[in-house]
């Protein structure tokens, strides 16, 4: 019979292992004379994949195909609300070259109106569609004016400011926000009606699955949503405008760009985003909290820096990685999860300090 303190045994022994390796082969390619040294990239890459695949292929062994399946398809919502929060902070940050500790605050924000116009409108034993859809207008449009405001009236109106500089005022702002919502709302906690949806089971190659319709309603929301962004980005004048102003803010402005009307709905949007994320998070708790996106919003910088910074899909892909880990490692022993999931990035980190999708940007002078 299997012993889980035998897999994370193995997933500690290769994680020191592959640390270890990496510093050894660090050394060995940074000599002059070694031939190798022309391919130190692709050879850590190799390194780093081959780590992860037998990782990988020890969880393949100690479980059957249908756990392994059904733990993923549990942990769709948390997927899909991560992948919306991590691409309003990766936008936020190709545009204003800064990282906006505020983004799960100002998505709670959202949460909270929509939880106020439920309570409001709606009877809590019987919540009516239109209702729920309004809510969700409101919190949206809430946390979109929030994320205008504070790049229009704040940031753009503090002189001479830079990345870091930024930086400290989102951090302040999710003091302000913190102290602020129980407040504006009376509470502390709001809670909401909580949503029964129902389970969905199906067969997938003779194996018996289930998977929620919360799960399946968040995942379509959040595909049609990062479609319609991503469209946005390759396809209209505003994405254009974001590219240029992600490459080079000043040269974009040069060129006719309005980078201060790109920035601004940059933040709009990603205030938009978190409010979405939020929104589909919450119906599987009951309650809206102040602390509500605090993790998501750690995890989505955690999935902004394993994938990397200067790429959109990257850091997608980082936001499916972290939730999915998590909840596979959780199966054997949840005190663990944690600190495996978080060591392993920093093992992708050191070897690839641009995230696993980053690319060093050369700049001609």
């Amino acid at each position: 019979m299997f012993n889980p303190n035998n897999f994370f045994t193995f997933h500690i022994i290769l994680i020191v292992l592959t640390l270890i390796s990496y510093f050894v082969l660090t050394r060995l390619l940074i000599k002059d004379k070694n031939y190798l040294r022309a391919h130190k990239d692709k050879i850590m890459n190799l390194h780093l994949i081959g780590a992860f695949f037998l990782m990988t292929l020890w969880m393949f062994i100690s479980m059957t195909p249908q756990i392994f399946i059904q733990i993923l398809l549990n942990n769709v919502v948390n997927v899909a609300v991560l992948a919306l929060a991590t691409t309003g902070i990766v936008l936020i940050f190709k545009t204003s070259i800064t990282t906006n500790f505020a983004q799960g605050m100002i998505a709670t924000v959202g949460a909270f109106m929509s939880a106020r116009i439920i309570t409001s409108l709606g009877d809590p034993n019987n919540l009516d569609i239109g209702v729920f859809l309004l809510a969700i207008l409101g919190g949206v449009i809430t946390s979109f004016i929030i994320g205008l405001l504070v790049d229009v009236f704040i940031l753009r109106k503090s002189k001479y400011i830079t990345s870091i500089g930024k930086q400290m005022i989102t951090m302040g702002l999710v003091l302000v926000l913190m102290g602020a919502m129980p407040l504006f709302f009376n509470v502390i906690n709001s809670p909401i009606p909580r949503l029964d949806f129902d389970i969905a089971r199906f067969n997938f190659l003779g194996m018996a699955l289930t998977m929620s319709m919360h799960a399946i309603y968040t995942l379509i929301i959040t595909v049609f949503v990062l479609a319609l962004l991503f469209i946005a980005l390759n396809f209209t004048k505003w994405g254009l405008g974001v590219r240029a102003t992600a490459s080079n803010e000043v040269v974009a402005s040069m060129m006719g760009v309005n980078t201060k009307m790109i920035t601004a709905m940059s933040w709009a949007i990603a205030g938009g985003l978190g409010a979405i994320a939020a929104i589909l998070y919450t119906p599987g708790q009951g309650i809206v909290s102040v602390g509500l996106m605090v993790p998501i919003q750690v995890n989505g910088f955690m999935a902004s820096i394993l994938g990397g910074f200067s790429t959109f899909t990257g850091p997608l892909i980082g936001a499916i990685m972290i939730p999915w880990l998590s909840a596979l490692f959780s199966y054997y022993n949840s005190l663990w999860q944690g600190v495996i999931v978080y060591t392993l990035i920093l093992l992708i980190v050191l070897v690839k300090p641009l995230g696993l999708f980053g690319k060093k940007i050369a700049k001609k002078v």
